[in-house]
């Protein structure tokens, strides 16, 4: 028998509108974009929050237009178009266009539109969506495409940035859309905001970057412009900063002078290490990142560098926290997991000890003074508190586990420091001279470079200085794509030339000009002044100085350095040539400005942002005004030392910038200025460290010898100064004349005998001639074969002798290929 019977729903009318809304929804729900290209590659995303709901803090009466009909909405549309100056039969279609989209949202479940948005799937298809959805309604693509933007710009809908980025309706509307945004939306600040020094600083580039970036937060957001925060653009650039196309740097920077971010860091990297997490880590975090377990000795370690703190930089806590916590605790830790206190066996120490001589990578350590300093430092304070807070330090006095010895030899390692200091300042002394005229060499280069290729049209070839470059500039095919560098490709190069790049790669000469200028800047002040690298990073506008002396009133120019190392200011005179060079800096770096732009340092060493200040030695990076880092003063410099082909001993010298202070102290002492002068002109506090940074070539000793040769000379006898005979003369050219020998030349001092018994591949004296390796290959191949014949035969004491004969001839034969190589 079959049920006549009926089942009612118990939903309500209303719960079953709802579902049946769902389901319509879920079936008229556009699929999400596929995440592999047609090859099977991964579509290079350029923001993950597609489909995510929009943040929250939407302006109120921007709220209040999510709640509008389908009819009202449309009129806000045609009314917001309106102000974009569109033809009639443009805004005609515009309004038409923005009917078809909100319509169709309508259909989807939703209070809001932008529920009904999300709802919809076209947040998460921003590259396929439109083509699907055209096709559905029968209508064409980039007439829906005129609605969907039309409805962003009426601020109808927030899309995410995922959508901004890769919708190609909203990318080609960028160059009209997104800065007519800014002037329709928000008309007073966006005049205040384009008469910034910092935007008209800029490229045309970056700023259109920049406001893009503002236009997509202000969309994303559903704020007006004065009521951004520090929160919003952090969020931006969490999401975009990885793109080429989010240039959030000078966006945070005019909006940090427009006003609605004036309590927030100058700058976006300062924000960022400022939002997420301090770069300063805190004292316990520095001891437990090396993963010691816990105890009270770690408890022990970091009681004790929190009393230090106070009184050290950031910098010195953070590598005595390694010493003792990686190097010292961590290790004894391995060698014995039940160690509890500071006490350690004899045997424990031995082993550490041994262990302490070698890197984690198993290399010798060069510097393991420190380490016992930093160790015997933690037990005698430990025992020197412990009279004051016996109840919190008793307990771990303990006796230091290691002799005296081994601090007693970092005196004699000190020593031998020192001295190889001294002899590297020695040896670059005489090649000074070369590496400035390089370094003027390079910037001459880089402006000729310049100069020629801005004067050259796209496709032409010119050379500059032996190389041959041809001018890339080809034509822009979108109003967006604006060059903001000047390129070339190398061509050809003559002989004894070294081009920037390869021949046949494209040059940034933008990049050659600004690298040849610094390099020459950095190299000259640092060898005028002597002073830091953090001091020459620090150099602002504010530094240069003068001074009116009462009894010429002649101005003398002075450099003011900032507290530094030692947190002493002092005042450094001027030479001419120093201040031609800083004027030049001062000239580069206001640019087309009337003052020198603010810019933020971050030291690397105290994990910190200074103030802005107007930098002197601060270039232009993308949108940012940024001091010069170390990595970047050091590459420059680097290059200028191969450009000069610097060598010392048959190895490449390089310049590093603490060398120019060592020869700026040994060019004051050696030129008669007083110790104490030259310590204040350094700013060190210790004689005796002025003392180690000169390497003064000993004139006292060398002028005392001279006396001496003089007044020997004037006591000999006569019969000591006779005229040498004939047959003395004779004799002294034979010398010289057996001085020729058939691999070379023999350099033996005169009237000394031949300790080889003229076996001359054995003899240090020997120059080898560079046209005997033919002789020396000769000489080589028959030792070997006579060696093989002597090894059949078991001829050891042969054997012997002929190894030793190959180990010279190899040698000679390597001097005579070096020297062909040199010529």
């Amino acid at each position: 028998m079959i049920s006549t019977e009926t089942t009612t729903d118990p939903r309500s009318p209303a719960g079953i509108a709802a579902a049946e809304t769902y389901r319509r929804g879920r079936e008229l729900r556009l699929p999400a974009d596929s995440a592999l290209t047609t090859v099977n590659r991964a579509w290079p995303r350029q923001a993950f929050d597609g489909g995510v709901p929009a943040p929250a803090g939407q302006d109120e009466q921007l709220l209040g237009l999510q709640s509008l009909g389908v009819e009202e909405a449309i009129d806000w549309a045609r009314k917001s178009t309106l102000t974009y100056g569109l033809s009639p039969a443009s805004l005609t279609k515009r309004v038409a266009a923005v009917g078809h989209a909100l319509r169709w949202l309508n259909e989807f479940p939703g209070s809001t539109w932008e529920e009904r948005w999300l709802a919809s799937g076209l947040d998460q298809a921003p590259r396929e969506g439109l083509k699907e959805l055209s096709e559905r309604l029968s209508v064409g693509q980039a007439y829906l495409s005129s609605g969907i933007s039309a409805l962003v710009r009426a601020r109808l809908i927030r899309p995410s940035y995922e959508w901004m980025f890769s919708a190609k309706n909203w990318i080609r509307s960028q160059s009209r859309g997104s800065l007519s945004f800014l002037e329709v939306s928000e008309p007073a600040e966006t005049a205040r905001l384009r008469a910034l020094p910092e935007y008209q600083r800029a490229h045309e580039l970056i700023r259109r970057n920049a406001e893009n970036a503002i236009t997509r937060i202000l969309v994303r957001t559903g704020k007006r412009l004065s009521q951004l925060t520090g929160e919003d653009v952090l969020a931006y650039s969490h999401i975009a900063r990885s793109t080429r196309h989010a240039k959030e740097h000078l966006a945070w920077e005019l909006l940090v002078a427009l006003g609605p971010l004036a309590e927030e860091p100058p700058t976006l990297r300062a924000a960022w290490h400022a939002s997420v997490s301090s770069r300063r880590h805190t004292v316990k975090t520095l001891v437990e990142r090396y993963r010691i377990p816990e105890s009270g000795v770690r408890d022990l370690l970091i009681d004790y560098l929190e009393e230090l703190k106070p009184n050290m930089d950031y910098g010195s806590l953070e590598g005595i926290a390694y010493r003792l916590v990686r190097l010292f605790w961590a290790e004894v830790i391995d060698i014995n997991p039940e160690q509890a206190d500071l006490r350690l066996a004899p045997e424990v120490a031995a082993q550490w000890r041994e262990r302490i001589h070698r890197t984690l990578a198993g290399r010798p350590r060069s510097d393991t003074a420190s380490t016992y300093f930093a160790i015997r430092a933690l037990y005698r304070d430990i025992a020197e508190w412990s009279h004051d807070q016996p109840e919190r330090w008793a307990v771990w006095v303990a006796p230091i586990p290691f002799p005296r010895t081994e601090s007693r030899s970092v005196s004699k390692q000190r020593k031998h420091v020192q001295a190889r200091m001294q002899q590297r300042t020695r040896s670059l002394t005489p090649l000074l001279p070369g590496f400035m005229r390089s370094a003027a060499a390079l910037r001459e280069r880089g402006t000729a470079l310049l100069a020629a290729t801005l004067s050259a049209r796209h496709g032409e070839i010119y050379a500059v200085e032996g190389i041959t470059y041809r001018r890339h500039d080809p034509p822009i095919l979108k109003s967006s794509s604006i060059r903001a560098r000047v390129w070339a490709e190398v061509i050809a190069a003559d002989e004894g030339c070294i081009p920037p790049t390869p021949v046949g790669k494209k040059t940034d000469v933008t990049a050659v000009e600004a690298d040849g200028f610094w390099g020459w800047a950095v190299a000259s002040t640092l060898k005028e002044t002597g002073i830091r690298l953090e001091e020459l990073q620090e150099l602002t506008q504010l530094s240069l100085r003068h001074y009116v002396a009462p009894t010429t009133s002649t101005i003398v120019p002075l450099l003011h350095i900032v507290p530094s190392k030692t947190d002493q200011e002092r005042l450094v005179p001027m030479s001419p040539e120093l201040v031609k060079v800083l004027v030049d800096v001062q000239r580069r770096a206001r640019g087309t400005g009337q003052t020198v732009p603010l810019s933020v340092r971050y030291d690397p060493n105290e994990k910190s942002f200074s103030n802005p200040l107007p930098h002197l030695f601060a270039r232009l990076v993308g949108p940012t005004q940024n001091v010069l880092s170390h990595t970047y003063i050091s590459r420059v410099l680097n290059t200028i030392a191969a450009h000069a082909g610097l060598m010392d001993g048959g190895t490449l010298v390089n310049f590093t910038p603490h060398d120019f202070r060592r020869l700026f102290a040994t060019e004051l002492v050696g030129t008669g200025l007083p110790l104490h002068i030259v310590s204040t002109l350094l700013g060190h506090l210790n004689l005796e460290t002025t003392r180690g940074y000169t390497a003064v070539f000993p004139e006292h000793v060398i002028q005392a010898h001279h006396a001496f040769i003089e007044r020997r000379r004037q006591t000999r006898p006569d019969y000591e100064l006779r005229p040498a005979s004939s047959e003395e003369w004779k004799e002294f050219e034979q010398h010289f004349l057996l001085r020729r020998v058939a691999l070379g030349t023999c350099h033996r001092p005169y009237a000394t005998p031949c300790v080889h018994e003229h076996a001359c591949v054995k003899c240090r004296f020997l120059q080898v001639d560079p046209a005997q390796t033919g002789r020396l290959e000769t000489m080589t191949e028959n030792a070997e074969q006579r060696l093989s014949e002597a090894r059949e035969h078991h001829w050891l004491g042969e054997v012997s002798a002929l190894e030793e004969s190959l180990v010279h001839l190899r040698r000679r034969r390597d001097e005579a290929t070096v020297k062909m190589s040199d010529r």
